[in-house]
């Protein structure tokens, strides 16, 4: 269970010095994963690396109900793209195992594939962690070049960009009900809350 939010986030944050901002990260992410359920063929956000994302964004944004709402919305956003590149890793597994069945003939060769898979997989999130910070690194690079005019605009856009993110996920979570009107509410009340507690 260690790529669950709540584990992997203040575990992030412990590495990279600040153990309390991956953890508020870290909650926040599991309580919007509870939903999903990591079993079978269930295709939920990738959950690990987007609270490794989130607890990186929130160290290196500072404190504050922006910066988690920024670092929050960005760790989503991992986590989708994680999503893909997870079922893009199944239909690889699928073809390691083979269509023919031969990997099940003997357990030595099942066993050699199903490590293949892990380490596949390993890799895969890797990679995935890797790229978040990356970019986390270029965009604060970008954010600190601005001129200091800019800079209130520019954290604005991030903080509906975040909201409006945050909100589209909720939306997803409660498929088949009519939630828009209140994840749009509530984003908006959340970036009027982080604008008057900045």
């Amino acid at each position: 269970m260690i790529s669950r939010p709540i584990v992997a986030g203040p575990l992030a944050g412990l590495v990279l010095g600040d153990p309390i901002s991956g953890m508020w990260a870290g909650a926040v992410l599991e309580i919007l994963s509870l939903r999903q359920l990591p079993i079978g063929a269930n295709r939920g956000w990738d959950t690990g690396p987007a609270a490794v994302a989130a607890a990186a964004a929130a160290v290196g944004w500072g404190t504050g109900p922006p910066a988690l709402l920024i670092a929050v919305a960005f760790g989503v956003v991992v986590g989708w793209v994680g999503s893909w590149s997870v079922h893009g890793l199944r239909h690889l597994n699928s073809r390691l195992v083979g269509a023919d069945g031969r990997a099940l003939e003997s357990p030595a060769r099942l066993t050699v594939r199903h490590l293949s898979a892990l380490v596949l997989d390993l890799l895969r999130a890797a990679a995935l962690t890797a790229g978040a910070v990356l970019c986390l690194i270029l965009l604060r690079g970008i954010l600190a070049d601005l001129p200091a005019r800019w800079a209130g605009t520019a954290a604005l856009f991030l903080l509906v960009v975040a909201s409006l993110g945050v909100g589209v996920d909720v939306r997803m979570m409660a498929r088949g009900q009519r939630v828009w009107k209140a994840a749009a509410l509530g984003a908006a009340l959340g970036l009027i809350v982080g604008l008057c507690l900045r």
